[in-house]
């Protein structure tokens, strides 16, 4: 029996391999029985009062957009009936979501967190166990934001990185240092948005028709032209600050004027793991910018793809995209001047 007087948390299912069980012939698949992450990690019930929501049962690696807005809304609803909110998720698609939540769920009065595992948690050696439980340990402090829990590290959606397939800790937090690191206690670090009586605020706008690439020696700007012109916007992953290939006929600046003068937003980020778009420092990047190129500035690529898609879902006007993408809604980007 869960002891009276505890948080109340929801726990929401997606899949991924947490949830994922062995089988014969397809390998590691979706487990149907979302109940059983309550079974194998009974700790749960000691920590708070649990209620479970079997939202999705894919491999991350089928989410598509629509599957944001479905989250945001299932928690918006939900927001005055819990504590907080613990999200299961694969971890391949994992920064997207938790970039996409954070932007569709703004003014937030308690935290949503977002976990999963390397290993299935029914496996020997598996890291899910620990991940949920710290999930809902940060779920029930007093934080009011869109976090990912993995591994040591409490890390801001719109900041998280998944860099190892390997490692257990599989995701990092890029430009910006974690909010919080869980060791033999919980510390948060930093400005962080605590829990208040903030109506939480639900944004759920997202136009899914964008691009991203990077770019690399020998693209053909007619690959970059074709894309720009078969979606509302396009990102593109530049070398170190932003370059892009500005040089005769391996150009990228005439794709990229092309795309603006027909309202098609071209925003570029950097493939560098750690770092910002600089595009006055070099002449291929101001070449770029005199086309009209957007600096994604220190964003990651998924969160720069994520956010081009929730402003467009705002509206098309380039100014306005402009302008909001290089603004900070939730701490995704360090603002200049």
């Amino acid at each position: 029996m869960t002891p009276a007087g505890l948080p109340r948390i929801l726990l929401v299912s997606t899949g991924g391999t947490i949830t994922m069980v062995h089988d014969p012939v397809k390998g590691l698949a979706p487990c149907q029985d979302a109940s059983l992450l309550l079974e194998r990690v009974p700790e749960l019930r000691a920590l708070a009062q649990v209620d479970l929501l079997p939202l999705a049962d894919i491999d991350s690696s089928n989410l598509q957009p629509d599957l944001w807005l479905r989250l945001a809304r299932a928690i918006h609803e939900r927001m005055p009936f819990y504590d907080g909110f613990v999200v299961t998720h694969g971890t391949d698609t994992m920064a997207y979501t938790g970039a996409a939540l954070a932007f569709m769920l703004q003014e937030l009065p308690k935290p949503v967190v977002l976990t999963g595992s390397q290993v299935p948690l029914e496996d020997i050696g598996s890291d899910g166990r620990t991940n949920l439980i710290n999930a809902f340990r940060v779920a029930i402090l007093d934080l009011a934001e869109v976090v990912i829990v993995f591994g040591a590290q409490i890390i801001r959606g719109t900041r998280a990185k998944k860099t190892s397939a390997f490692d257990m800790q599989a995701f990092t937090t890029v430009n910006e240092v974690p909010l919080g690191t869980i060791g033999l206690t919980i510390r948060l670090h930093g400005p962080c948005h605590r829990r208040s009586k903030r109506k939480p605020l639900l944004r759920p706008f997202l136009d899914p028709d964008v691009a991203m690439m990077p770019v690399y020696p020998g693209i053909k700007p007619a690959v970059v032209a074709h894309l720009a012109a078969t979606h509302h916007g396009l990102v593109l992953e530049g070398y170190g600050a932003g370059n892009l290939p500005t040089e005769g006929d391996a150009s990228l600046c005439p794709a990229i004027a092309a795309a603006t003068a027909a309202g098609t937003p071209v925003v570029v980020c950097t493939q560098c793991l750690v770092g910002s778009t600089e595009m006055e420092l070099y002449q291929v990047g101001r070449a770029a910018l005199q086309a009209g190129a957007i600096p994604a500035m220190d964003m990651t690529p998924e969160t720069t793809l994520v956010k081009l898609m929730w402003v467009l879902g705002q509206g098309r006007d380039l100014a306005t995209v402009e302008s909001m993408m290089q603004k900070s809604f939730v701490g995704e980007v360090h603002e200049v001047g």
